[in-house]
C-alpha cells in the first residue's frame, strides 16, 4: 500500500511552488497525496514568516500535530520553510516530536531525508511533476530564489538568502514539460523576478525564449520591483501579447520619505512614470500593487501622499497591509498607534474598493482575451457568482474573471477566445464571443 503525504501551505507563492516540489519529490518515491490529514504518514507544514501571524499560525498548527503523531506509529513530521530557517533549532527545543525541521534555504535536503525514509530509486508509476495549486491550465515556474535589496521591513533575504537565478535551459526544459501536462499559462516567480539574469539572458530575453513554446499562450510574473525595468522590457510588452496585460508591481507607500526608510530604492513619482511607460505599450494594462500603513515614522501627511498615488494609479486590486516588525529592535517598532493604523487602513481600502469598481465597470464594451479554464461552467470554484447561461469560463489578460455566455460556440480548455463584455456582476464579466 503507497504511503501518503498531507502537505499544509501557508504564505505566497513561491511557498505553494515549493510545496509542489516536495508533493513532487515524495511522489516519485511512491507516496499518494491525500486532503485527509487523519489518512497521511507524513504531514509537511511549509511556512511563512513575512508576517508575525503567519508564522504564529503554522507554530499553532505544529502544536496541535502532536496528537496526531502519537495516535499513529511510524507517521513523520516535517517543519519547513521561512519561519522553519528563521526558527531553526528552537523548533526541535519546543517540539520534540517532529521529525525533520527544513528551511527555506535547504530545499534539497528532501532528496537525504527521502532516501533515508523511501530508499533508492524511483517506484514504478511514481513521477516528479504534481500540480496543486491554481486553475487546471495554470502553473508556476520559479525563476529566481532570494532577495538581496534588504528593505528594511522585510525578512526574505535572511530566510532565503541572497538572490539567485535559476538557469534559463532548467527553466525551459521545466516550462516546456508543463506545456507537455496541459499548462497553457504559467506564471514566473521570483522575490524581484524581473533582475533575472543568466548569462547573457536577462528578464526580457528570457520572457521572450518562453513565448516561443508553442503551447503556452500566456506568461504573468510577480512580483517584478520598480529598479529592475528595462528598455528591452517595454519594448517586448508592447509587441508580444502572450505576456499577460495585468502588472502586479508593489508600491508600499506614496510617501519619499517613508519609501527612503524602508530602503525601497525609487520615489513615488518614479512608481508612477513606469505605470505610465506600461499603460504607454498598452493602453489596456490592468495594474495592482502592494500597500503597508502605520510603517515606523509615518505622519499623517505621509499617509495623505499614499492615499494620493491610490487614487492617481488606479489599480484593479491591492493587497493592503497594516505593517509588522520582524524583529525587537526599537527603530522597528512602529510609533504609529494601533488604532490610528487601523484607521489609516480603513481609509486607503475605501479608496482602493472605489477604484476597483470603477475600473472593473469600465471593461463593459471592451474587448477581453480570454484564456479559457473551464467549459460548460455552472459555477467557478473562484467565485459564487451564478453562470447557467455560460458555456465557458476563464481569466483574461487583464487579470478579471470572465464568463463566456452563449454565442452559438464551444469553446476548449486551454484555448483563447476574445470576448466583447456586455456586463459586470459581482467579481465577472459576462461577455459573447466576437465574430
Amino acid at each position: 500500500m503507497k504511503k501518503k503525504l498531507h502537505i499544509i501551505t501557508y504564505g505566497c507563492q513561491m511557498n505553494e511552488d515549493d510545496s509542489q516540489l516536495v508533493a513532487g519529490k515524495f511522489a516519485a518515491k511512491g507516496f499518494s497525496l491525500t486532503e485527509d490529514q487523519e489518512k497521511a504518514d507524513v504531514v509537511v507544514i511549509n511556512t511563512c514568516t513575512v508576517r508575525q501571524h503567519a508564522e504564529d499560525r503554522a507554530v499553532s498548527k505544529l502544536g496541535r500535530l502532536r496528537k496526531w503523531k502519537e495516535a499513529g506509529p511510524g507517521r513523520k513530521i516535517i517543519f519547513m520553510g521561512c519561519a522553519a530557517e528563521r526558527l531553526g533549532k528552537e523548533v526541535k527545543r519546543r517540539f520534540h516530536f517532529v521529525d525533520e525541521v527544513v528551511g527555506a534555504k535547504s530545499l534539497n535536503r528532501f532528496d537525504d531525508i527521502l532516501e533515508d525514509w523511501a530508499g533508492t530509486g524511483k517506484p514504478a508509476g511514481g513521477k516528479d511533476y504534481l500540480k496543486l495549486f491554481n486553475s487546471p491550465i495554470t502553473d508556476y515556474q520559479t525563476v529566481m530564489r532570494g532577495c538581496s535589496l534588504n528593505c528594511s521591513y522585510c525578512i526574505v533575504p535572511s530566510v532565503r538568502g541572497r538572490a539567485v537565478s535559476l538557469s534559463r535551459a532548467e527553466i525551459l526544459r521545466s516550462v516546456k514539460e508543463k506545456a507537455e501536462n496541459g499548462i497553457r499559462e504559467i506564471i514566473l516567480l521570483g522575490q524581484t523576478v524581473n533582475a533575472y539574469k543568466d548569462g547573457g539572458t536577462d528578464f526580457a530575453g528570457l520572457l521572450e525564449k518562453l513565448s516561443g513554446i508553442a503551447d503556452i499562450k500566456r506568461i504573468k510574473f510577480m512580483s517584478p520591483h520598480p529598479l529592475y525595468f528595462r528598455e528591452d522590457f517595454f519594448r517586448l510588452y508592447a509587441e508580444n501579447k502572450k505576456i499577460s496585460r495585468h502588472i502586479h508591481l508593489p508600491v508600499q507607500s506614496g510617501s519619499d520619505a517613508v519609501l527612503k526608510k524602508m530602503k525601497r530604492g525609487y520615489t513615488a513619482e518614479k512608481y508612477l512614470e513606469i505605470i505610465a511607460r506600461l499603460r504607454a505599450a498598452d493602453p489596456d494594462t490592468s495594474v495592482s500593487t502592494d500597500f503597508i500603513v502605520g510603517f515606523p515614522g509615518e505622519t499623517e501627511k505621509d499617509f495623505q501622499r499614499t492615499l494620493d498615488l491610490a487614487e492617481k494609479l488606479g489599480c484593479s486590486f491591492a493587497f493592503c497591509f497594516k505593517y509588522s516588525p520582524r524583529t525587537d529592535r526599537r527603530e522597528d517598532i512602529s510609533d504609529v498607534s494601533e488604532k490610528e493604523t487601523e484607521r489609516r487602513l480603513a481609509g486607503l481600502l475605501e479608496i482602493i474598493r472605489k477604484n476597483s469598481r470603477d475600473i472593473f465597470l469600465s471593461r463593459i464594451g471592451r474587448i477581453e482575451e480570454v484564456l479559457v479554464e473551464k467549459e460548460n461552467s455552472g459555477r467557478n470554484s473562484r467565485t459564487a457568482a451564478p453562470s447557467a447561461e455560460s458555456i465557458a469560463f476563464g481569466r483574461s489578460s487583464t487579470g478579471f474573471n470572465c464568463s463566456i455566455i452563449n454565442s452559438g460556440k464551444a469553446f476548449k480548455k486551454g484555448g483563447t477566445v476574445k470576448i466583447r463584455i456586455e456586463r459586470a456582476e459581482k467579481s465577472v464579466l459576462y461577455g459573447k464571443a466576437e465574430k
